[in-house]
């Protein structure tokens, strides 16, 4: 029930528990590996006693109301050996009052001084202790809601659903404490009914609710975990296997009523230019806005968002994006990130789970116009406003989920100067409606579902300006899975088609995107039409896999998109015009033996065509993974693509025939016990026929010197050697001309955080990553016959007569045999060096109510001085004038009814 829980499907380990009953555990030891029925048993029922009164919060467990409850007891591990007694005994009992569930746990250990016990923040995946409780307060054997403390009191929650999927994402506003004494530690929660979900049900008509549960104990030291409820590593599910907490009478669902206002207050100093009007030393700024959380009905929750501010999420990282595609991020926004599940949609086998139909980084994108060409200073937003989204989300009675988000985004404009002194302004972004729903239906218990999805994107263009964006998008689909023979196999499905309309530019625009090529001369199944003023497309998949029991995983599928396929206005998508066959083997092993902990193996392949037939890539790989007996452990691989047409490579040009590749990584860690731990990442790429290759390294060391005080270093260096990299295509002398060239690529970055918790609700976080990345380009040449059956024969090198580099333009110029210009090109050179960092101070003053305090500094410059120097690169980072922001934000939570504790839940520090 923690993160370690919740893994892949393809290829990952599921980690899981054992028994309870004696019958049952001594089947487990005998069976090696053991197999348990997917529905809990009468083995694993716990009843709740009433709370007369309320135990205090604090950790003690004296409370005279704890005397009354059952205990449950008898945990078994999940790791290192399932099936096994728990090394330490555990006692864990559940009181209920008409306003929260109170859960009392003690964890006997009878060395108290080994406990491991580090204050960090809230959610954090330090090492220490842990308790768990895991409550499907909707009985439906899909979702649960999981709280978790650890001995110093840090709070932990998450959302697990489909069975055994993980969200992290989740906040719930509840209280929890925990004290280390002469026995172990103890913990008391208390989870307030206004933080799940839960309906009437059959049960509750007669008086009584029976909801699913489960508990899990987390031994640091040991490196074991533990379970009431058993769920085994060969399980396909997790929720699925809880346990039952009965003996809950009289509870109604309570009202939820819960708004978070802020106000927020910034000061920014940014260099800049003499002459520009629009700079100033130092910019003043404040917002105020507020979220908003009604409960309707039972099962349903309405949230709502009006102006908000994401100025305490982290910076994305650098990169250096050299592909035709847009770079993928994730998404930190908290409104966007809590609760999400729901909406996923992934369209894309395997662990790629970017390509999604829906993309909240979409909404309050960068804008997507310009100024004029002749501006010669602008000033514009860097992100687009959202004036409010909303977001409906919850599981009815029958079985529902359903998940609803509407956002709407303000038109923005620059203002300019121009040449000539002229002021102007300009829309650069307009005003938008995005719109993502998802409905999924559980039958049989969740083993088996269906659901729907309909996206819809809708911009109001009203000027010629922003013409090139496409003015409605639409997408909707299906998708299915049904678990059979006691839910270790599966059979899943999904059907998608999507719908753009704008301008003729906007969908020629769509048509010769990286995403299909329409234009690509060899190209037979595609026609670009530069007077449509639409595009359809479809996707599907189909997918057998045998998730759970026994120690063999497999699974067999396929997928397609057709080329007019296109999702980018509100979701994630690389390709179109694609059909992917795919398949997966893995054994995994989860007894510790005397050199193992456990281990797994697993082997991959696939290939994919385009609708026209041309196959573009095939490949295979081995991997495996592997953590020893002294917690030392590792994983690596060997990769191989086999020799296909690369679509896309000429960027719009014909297919060439693209080398075959082997790559091979490996990573190791140690012993993450320690107060000094390292780990190390290593890649190896080389290609067929050419000195292609890359190599990169990332060690890293994780320096805890006391129990409040963590750093991680992180350094990392990339050399890449890429002799057909992509430069640029120039039409000259009736013909078209791709050009490429050698590209010696040297990428370096240094990534640093610093976490100092005071206590549980009080922490400073430090962040901060230089970066460099330099690229040279030599050797230019033209892809004369890209389908040659030697790579030396696809190109045409440029010999000196036929090259000439213009200095004061900083362009390449490519001669006729009388020495006149045919066409030219920019140096591709590049030397970039950007440096971001901030600071966060983090205040939880009372239970949903946070100060942010942040500072944040950027740095960045570049040249076109390719060769990699990095003591001169880092003194020019260091150099460049920083941007430094100064924010601070102060949110306050306010509740409706039966949500607040005692003293309104107030810790204090």
């Amino acid at each position: 029930m923690t993160g370690t829980l919740i893994v892949s499907l393809l290829g990952g380990l599921l980690t899981a528990g054992a028994p309870v009953a004696q019958t049952v555990r001594d089947a487990a030891q005998s069976a090696g590996q053991g197999v348990r029925p997917p529905q809990p048993t009468s083995s694993y029922v716990l009843e709740a006693a009433r709370a007369t009164p309320a135990p205090e919060i604090d950790g003690r467990l004296d409370d005279a109301s704890w005397a009354s409850a059952t205990p449950a007891s008898g945990f078994l591990q999940m790791e290192p050996n399932a099936g096994s007694p728990a090394s330490h005994r555990t006692e864990v009992r559940v009181l209920y009052d008409n306003d929260a569930i109170y859960v009392g746990a003690r964890m006997y250990d009878p060395q108290p001084d080994s406990i491991a016990a580090q204050l960090m923040r809230r959610d954090g995946d330090g090492y220490s202790d842990w308790f768990h409780v895991g409550v499907d307060s909707y009985h439906d054997r899909r979702t649960a809601f999981v709280f978790g403390v650890n001995p110093r009191g840090v709070q932990r929650d998450f959302v697990i659903y489909n069975d055994n999927q993980e969200d992290g994402s989740w906040d719930a506003v509840w209280e929890a404490a925990a004290v280390i004494d002469s026995l172990g530690w103890s913990a008391e929660l208390r989870i307030p009914l206004s933080q799940l979900r839960f309906d009437g049900g059959a049960d509750a008509s007669l008086g009584e609710r029976t909801w699913g549960i489960d508990f899990q104990r987390e031994v640091a030291r040991a490196g074991e975990e533990s379970l009431w409820a058993p769920i085994y590593p060969n399980s396909p599910g997790i929720v699925s296997l809880f346990g039952e907490l009965t003996g809950l009478r009289g509870l109604s669902p309570p009202k939820r009523v819960e708004i978070v206002p802020y106000t927020r207050a910034s000061a920014t100093r940014a260099p800049g230019e003499a002459g520009d009007p629009f700079h100033s030393a130092t910019d003043l700024a404040g917002a105020a806005g507020a979220d908003v959380r009604l409960g309707l009905g039972s099962n349903l929750t309405l949230s709502a968002t009006v102006n908000p501010d994401f100025g305490q999420v982290e910076a994305d990282p650098s990169v250096v994006n050299l592909t035709a595609f847009e770079s993928f991020f994730q998404e930190r926004r908290p409104f966007f990130v809590e609760g999400n599940e729901i909406f996923r949609f992934p369209i894309h086998p395997g662990d790629d789970q970017s390509q999604q139909l829906f993309y909240s980084r979409r909404v309050g994108r960068s804008p997507q116009g310009s100024v004029p060409d002749e501006a010669e200073y602008s000033r514009g937003p860097e992100a687009t406003t959202i004036l409010a989204a909303t977001k409906l989300s919850g599981k009815t009675e029958g079985g529902w989920s359903i998940g609803v988000l509407d956002a709407v985004t303000s038109a923005e404009h620059a203002r300019y100067v121009d040449d000539r002194g002229v002021e102007g302004r300009t829309r650069v972004e307009p005003l938008a409606n995005y719109l993502v729903a998802r409905v999924k239906k559980d039958f049989q218990e969740g083993r088996s579902g269906v659901g729907t999805v309909f996206t819809a994107t809708n911009r109001e263009i009203a000027d010629e300006g922003l013409s090139h964006l496409r003015s409605a998008a639409y997408t909707g689909g299906v998708d299915v899975h049904h678990r059979f023979r006691g839910g270790n196999y599966q059979v899943q499905a999904w059907l998608v088609g999507s719908h753009v309309r704008g301008s003729e530019d906007a969908i020629a625009r769509a048509q010769r995107a990286a995403a299909r090529y329409f234009q690509r001369p060899d190209a037979d199944h595609l026609r670009y039409d530069t007077t449509r003023t639409s595009l359809s497309g479809h996707a599907a998949s189909l997918m057998l896999a045998k998730i759970g029991g026994g120690q063999w995983r497999w699974g067999v599928g396929g997928m397609s998109r057709s080329p007019g396929f296109e999702v980018n206005d509100l979701g994630f998508q690389r390709e179109a015009d694609l059909a992917v066959q795919f398949g997966f083997l893995s054994y995994q092993s989860f007894r510790a033996g005397r050199v193992f902990r456990r281990w797994n193996v697993n082997l991959n392949q696939w290939s994919a065509w385009s609708f026209g037939g041309d196959r573009f890539e095939t490949g295979g790989n081995v991997n495996g993974g592997f953590e020893l007996a002294n917690f030392w452990g590792g994983h690596g691989g060997v990769n191989r693509q086999f020799e296909a047409l690369s679509t896309g490579a000429l960027r719009g040009g014909p297919a060439i025939v693209q080398p075959g590749k082997t790559n091979v990584w490996l990573g190791l860690y140690t012993d993450r016990r320690k107060a000094v731990r390292g780990d190390l990442n290593a890649n190896v790429s080389f290609e067929d026929e050419t000195p292609g290759r890359e190599v990169s390294l990332s060690p890293g060391v994780t320096i805890r010197p006391s129990q409040q005080l963590e750093l991680s270093l992180r350094p990392s260096i990339a050399w890449s050697l890429n002799p057909w990299q992509y430069v640029t295509q120039r039409e000259a002398d009736g013909g078209k001309h791709y050009v490429f060239g050698r590209l010696d690529q040297t990428t370096a970055s240094l990534t640093t955080r610093l976490a100092y918790t005071l206590t549980p609700t009080l922490s400073l976080e430090l962040y901060a990553q230089p970066f460099i990345s330099a690229g040279d380009y030599t050797d230019f040449r033209a892809a004369d016959q890209p389908r040659a059956e030697r790579f030396s024969d696809r190109f045409r090198a440029y010999q000196e007569s036929e090259l000439g580099y213009d200095l004061a333009q900083e362009r390449y110029r490519v001669l006729r045999g009388d020495a006149s210009t045919q066409f030219t090109f920019k140096n591709p050179d590049f030397n970039l060096r950007q440096l971001r960092s901030n600071v966060v101070l983090r205040w939880e003053y009372r239970p949903g109510s946070t100060l942010f305090v942040v500072w944040s500094q950027a740095r960045s410059s570049s040249q076109l001085d390719g060769p990699f120097d990095l003591s001169r690169d880092v003194d020019r980072l260091f150099g460049a004038d920083g941007t430094n922001v100064l924010l601070v934000k102060v949110s306050y939570w306010l509740a409706g009814s039966r949500v607040s504790s005692q003293s309104d839940m107030a810790t204090g520090v």
